[in-house]
């Protein structure tokens, strides 16, 4: 850039703040209502303020959790009350990857100072930044390291709210004077309503004008993928998992692997009309069921064809393995265990429902390569 058109430092910084919030105030104003999210609401008042809205059902209280998104630098604000979020975010810790996909989509990586499980991180910046040393990691929730955290002093624990005393180390984050704010993007349940979280952290880094574009240009993409199926008479039905310590949990018809299915075209085999909750299954009642399905997706960690049938007997009489069409969306995992699916898939919806198109309706599908996916043979 040339240093002629290079703007006043004051006037930068001025310009920095005025992007971010017309004002602080925090009186009650207009809702920005999600399309998809039911986890989190956006509230900007008339003269501008922001309130960020967490709705933490995952506690079983359907407690709400108000923070106030204030300009950093701004006077006469408790930078200390733990409800108040000075932006733009400089330094964060994330404790779900998925959180490391959103503030990299955003263009702000390098804000990201420590993370949860480096094993399981696929994005290979923040990977590298962890092997060198330059990324910390702090551990997971009954072994986080609160001396790192107190060292790094960041603005920010990006973590995932559950109930139960799961959830107690975040008041234990809070106690050593550290803000956390707890995200249910996991319990999304539309594949568009995880994108949504784009908008969130969009308002945290002042950047809610590109957050929004990036957000509807995704969705936009969704859409026009899932039209290639619309109209469809025939939807095959999809076995999905696979056991885990002898119980299969099949999700509801409104859970997200279902949303995505549904929108790829099938049907998921078992799964509970109206509801989005998983449900266990034994594995006889499924293999019972199982000649109705025409495929098997996400059959957890297996990698062939070969472990499925040695991992129980019942597997070798299943048609699905004899005709080859099973697939797991395990194309992107690393070597220790991490999934992109699960980390930048959240992002990019829109790609993962094209994968199941290729996969569920070839003849509807684009004949491009899988990205997340993989066949078994």
């Amino acid at each position: 850039m040339n240093p002629t058109f290079k703007l006043p430092v004051v006037l930068s910084l001025s310009l920095l703040l005025l992007s971010c919030l017309g004002n602080t105030s925090n009186e009650r104003g207009e809702m920005k209502n999600n399309e998809y999210a039911k986890y989190f609401e956006i509230e900007k008042s008339s003269d501008g303020g922001v309130t960020l809205i967490i709705n933490e059902n995952w506690s079983g209280k359907r407690e709400v959790t108000r923070y106030r998104i204030v300009s950093a630098g701004v006077d006469n604000v408790d930078s200390d009350d733990f409800n108040v979020i000075s932006v733009p975010l400089t330094k964060v810790v994330c404790m779900s990857t998925s959180h490391i996909a959103y503030i990299n989509t955003l263009g702000e990586a390098e804000s990201i100072v420590a993370i949860s499980g480096g094993r399981y991180i696929s994005d290979s910046i923040i990977s590298s930044g962890v092997a060198d040393g330059t990324i910390a990691d702090i551990g997971f929730e009954s072994s986080i390291s609160y001396e790192k955290l107190m060292q790094l002093k960041p603005d920010i624990v990006f973590t995932y709210g559950i109930s139960g005393e799961n959830n107690l180390y975040i008041q234990k984050i809070r106690d050593i004077g550290i803000k956390v704010i707890a995200l249910g993007d996991y319990m999304e349940e539309h594949p568009l309503g995880k994108l949504e979280y784009l908008k969130l952290f969009g308002e945290l880094y002042c950047k809610g004008e590109y957050a929004d574009s990036l957000y509807n240009s995704v969705k936009d993409r969704y859409n026009k993928v899932a039209q290639r199926v619309a109209d469809i008479e025939y939807r095959p039905v999809i076995l999905l998992n696979a056991p885990w310590k002898e119980i299969w949990y099949i999700p509801g018809e409104n859970n997200y692997m279902s949303h995505l299915i549904r929108d790829a075209g099938g049907e998921v085999l078992l799964s509970k009309e109206g509801d989005s909750h998983s449900y266990t299954n034994s594995i006889e009642e499924v293999f019972a069921s199982s000649h109705k399905a025409s495929l098997w997706l996400n059959p957890n960690f297996y990698s062939t064809i070969s472990e499925l049938r040695s991992s129980n007997p019942l597997f070798s009489k299943m048609n699905l393995l004899s005709s080859g069409k099973v697939f797991n969306n395990t194309k992107r995992n690393t070597e220790r265990g991490g999934s992109d699916f699960w980390e930048r898939g959240v992002v990019e919806p829109d790609i993962i429902l094209n994968d199941l198109i290729n996969i569920i309706h070839p003849d509807k599908g684009d004949s491009g390569e899988l990205k997340y996916y993989i066949k078994l043979k």
